[in-house]
């Protein structure tokens, strides 16, 4: 009994330097740069030797990788209260965007996600496998918007207009940088929604097609969604 508990403790130990070490780097990335998270200054910033650090994520890439998905785990988009899709279209667009904003755009871990997203970029071992991070929190926003706006998701330029939805929102979130700006925010965001709504508005005069099918693959087109494994 006592070597199953001192199993479960030592487990439990574990998973508590873990998280500290992955939530000491998200702060590093975020208020430093992606660039000066070395395994070095995150071993000193964690209070950890880089041995210790080294021994529980074996490399940078794989410790950054942990960063990512942290990150998205924290910003899961099941548990966000998106809009109803009977509610009336003005109202739901907005309501879409600053669910979309508050969620996943405005908080600071979105900054810090980016700062890996661009350090990866000339890293050989870690630039794919945040590409496949990144198509899948694509594809799954591809479906939470046809929920959403079933009026709109069966038309041929629907994924176009999603990703200059996210486009936008993301362009938002990165000139936060800078220092944010509530009142140009504000504007730029019931912009986005007037701009949905106006996309959707005549096809809202149609049937809407159930939004929880899948969404129709496009020939020739690189971005479309695909359907997850289960």
């Amino acid at each position: 009994m006592n070597s199953l508990t001192d199993r479960r403790s030592r487990a439990d130990r574990a998973r508590d330097t873990r998280a500290h070490l992955i939530a000491t780097a998200i702060e590093v990335v975020r208020t430093r740069s992606y660039g000066q998270a070395t395994m070095f200054e995150l071993a000193k910033a964690a209070g950890v030797t880089p041995g210790a650090l080294q021994h529980h994520f074996g490399s940078r890439a794989e410790l950054m990788l942990e960063v990512l998905q942290a990150i998205l785990e924290a910003s899961d988009e099941s548990g966000v209260p998106w809009p109803e899709a009977s509610m009336p279209l003005p109202q739901r667009c907005q309501a879409l965007v600053q669910v979309l904003w508050q969620s996943l755009y405005e908080p600071p871990r979105f900054l810090a996600a980016w700062s890996v997203y661009f350090g990866s970029a000339g890293d050989a071992e870690l630039q794919p496998r945040v590409a496949l991070l990144r198509r899948q929190l694509v594809a799954s926003m591809y479906q939470r918007f046809a929920d959403v706006l079933p009026e709109a998701h069966a038309q041929p330029d629907f994924v176009a207009q999603v990703d200059l939805v996210l486009s936008a929102l993301r362009g938002l979130g990165v000139a936060r940088l800078f220092g944010p700006d509530s009142a140009a925010e504000k504007a730029q965001l019931e912009l986005l929604g007037g701009m949905i709504a106006r996309w959707c508005a005549p096809l809202a005069q149609t049937e809407p097609t159930t939004a929880r099918s899948a969404i129709a693959p496009r020939p020739n087109n690189p971005h479309r969604p695909r359907r997850k494994s289960p």
